[in-house]
């Protein structure tokens, strides 16, 4: 047999350090930071990395859908379930989260929306347990008491800018991954925001221009929103 010095928990350890490691370079490093505003200006399909502070849990549609095993929404169907993507029927169906949430930074706010994957991250709890604890509640609100919780927590968002905005519509984003690491979010909010201005005013794209704004973390409240942006001198840009 070969020789192991390394106790199992070392590797486990080992491997957790490892994952974070991943987690903060995507979050620091590799991703592009913007602000809410910066998104709701983007023109084109591109990842950002923000920090916002969750206001409000939005109730106008349900905070669950019915999946099939493939994750995509399924419709009732022949008293059974069809699902688009696999274009088949299915029996086998799981609750999944789908909850709208406004969010708010120094600079606005907006619409984001958290499934499955990250809304049980945040719970600590699957939605088919979140459901069945709502209903033994006999919860009259919409909403399981324990969104709650939700209200006032700041953490790094990974979302998607979209180039089909519709502005008589309310936009809204979907968010592909959080980060709660509470040193990842202190390593965030020391460093200097980076930001990329990637559009002329026209709206063509133009050449890539940084700039580096030392900023502090901030306490987000009801009355910095909305906050005038900083306006920066283009001469001085490179």
């Amino acid at each position: 047999m070969f020789e192991n010095n390394e106790s199992p928990s070392q590797g486990l350890t080992q491997l957790s350090q490892t994952s974070k490691n991943i987690v903060e370079e995507d979050f620091l490093t590799l991703t592009p930071r913007t602000t809410i505003q910066g998104l709701k200006d983007c023109k084109e399909v591109t990842t950002y990395i923000l920090f916002g502070t969750i206001k409000h849990i939005l109730v106008d549609d349900d905070w669950w859908y019915t999946a099939c095993v493939c994750n995509k929404a399924v419709y009732p169907d022949s008293k059974m379930f069809f699902c688009e993507k696999c274009n088949k029927h299915v029996i086998k169906v799981f609750p999944r989260y789908r909850i709208k949430i406004q969010v708010i930074d120094s600079s606005d706010s907006t619409t984001f929306v958290l499934f499955d994957r990250d809304a049980t991250t945040l719970f600590k709890k699957t939605c088919a347990d979140m459901l069945d604890t709502h209903d033994k509640m006999n919860s009259s609100g919409n909403l399981p008491k324990q969104f709650d919780e939700l209200v006032d927590r700041s953490l790094l968002f990974k979302v998607e800018g979209r180039n089909n905005q519709n502005f008589k519509l309310e936009q809204s984003f979907r968010v592909k991954k959080i980060c709660v690491d509470v040193d990842i979010l202190e390593k965030f909010n020391d460093s200097s925001l980076k930001s990329v201005d990637v559009y002329a005013g026209n709206g063509e794209f133009s050449r890539e221009k940084m700039r580096i704004v030392n900023e502090s973390t901030v306490n987000i409240s009801d009355s910095d929103l909305p906050k005038k942006q900083l306006s920066v001198d283009p001469n001085h840009l490179n």
